[in-house]
């Protein structure tokens, strides 16, 4: 009985050695991507303000999505606000609100207003967006490293689209066409 406890025993540990922990392996091809909404963007009462994009292949659940909307330009370079921006009107009695949601397959931004959005063309019609994809893996990992040390995810400001684009290693030559959902 000794001989086979021993045995199993011998067995069991030379079975332990072979199992290895390779969560800490580099994911080398899991990258952020970014995608560019500007197909006649308009957001009218006819399509409740609201546009509709699917993400094919779909994107994981932990992956995030960050949407910034093109408000102009100052000296040569675009302006970017990053979703959800609220603009006031008339006093600020009126309000219009860009907001957005997503799924794993799709992205919806929507305007929310007082009053019909219409009336405001420079906010309803035209409109050009950018997403910004980050894998789920990429999220709770440092981004590349800068010149001024290492950024990490908490120190990375959100709202500045550039900032996410160097963080990540993004540039103008990443950047693909959404197409709209049928």
């Amino acid at each position: 009985m000794k001989r086979i406890l021993l045995l199993l025993a011998i067995v069991g540990m030379t079975a332990l050695q072979g199992c290895s922990n390779d969560d800490d392996r580099v994911d080398n091809d899991t990258i952020a991507e970014v995608f560019e909404i500007n197909q006649n963007t308009t957001f009218t009462q006819a399509n409740g303000y609201t546009i509709n994009y699917s993400l094919v292949p779909p994107i994981y659940n932990s992956d995030m999505i960050l949407i910034y909307r093109l408000s102009g330009q100052s000296g040569g370079r675009d302006l970017w606000e990053a979703l959800p921006q609220t603009y006031f009107f008339s006093n600020g009695t009126e309000y219009l609100q860009y907001t957005f949601d997503f799924t794993t397959t799709n992205i919806n931004i929507y305007i929310d207003s007082n009053f019909p959005a219409e009336q405001e063309p420079a906010f309803s019609v035209n409109q050009v967006f950018r997403v910004v994809i980050i894998p789920g893996f990429l999220s709770n990992k440092p981004a590349k490293s800068s010149d001024k040390g290492i950024a990490t995810p908490a120190s990375i400001d959100y709202n500045d689209y550039y900032a996410v684009m160097r963080a990540y290693g993004l540039n103008d030559s990443n950047i693909k066409t959404l197409k709209p959902s049928k």
